[in-house]
């Protein structure tokens, strides 16, 4: 009987510690992508569910191109994408961010070649937290 009631206290100071941080920090889901073959011209819509229990996220949401042969187009950048001022920040957020990354500003190889690319995506609250961090299945460009 000894050894079973530390080990049940245990369990419960584990469980209400990742209570905790689970409930500060945004949460971010990959909904969608358009498409994985993007052609010159087109533009790739991506789709994430953000939620919040406090409702402090913040606007800006993170990107992160990674691509496999071209180095000279991965980039991490802050500056695509805000969320607008105005959407309401409120207790249990829960909302959808629909992304549209254009083919000339994000997604062109910057080498002359086609090249395969993964974005990842994350958000922050006033706090620091960090969400998750998405990231879309291997996106073909074509040159």
């Amino acid at each position: 009987m000894r050894k079973i009631i530390p080990f049940a206290l245990v369990l419960l100071l584990m469980n209400g510690c990742g209570k905790d941080s689970l409930q500060s920090k945004p949460s971010l889901k990959l909904n969608s992508i358009s498409n994985n073959n993007i052609a010159a011209g087109d533009d790739l819509e991506v789709r994430l569910q953000l939620k919040d229990l406090e409702g402090d996220f913040l606007d800006t949401i993170w990107i992160k191109k990674l691509t496999t042969s071209c180095p000279r187009s991965n980039f991490t950048d802050s500056s695509l994408f805000r969320i607008p001022a105005d959407l309401p920040r409120t207790k249990n957020f829960s909302g959808e961010l629909i992304l549209s990354l254009n083919y000339s500003i994000v997604l062109q190889p910057r080498c002359f070649k086609n090249d395969t690319a993964t974005f990842s995506f994350w958000v922050k609250d006033k706090k620091g937290n960090k969400s998750d961090t998405v990231k879309t299945s291997p996106i073909i460009i074509i040159r």
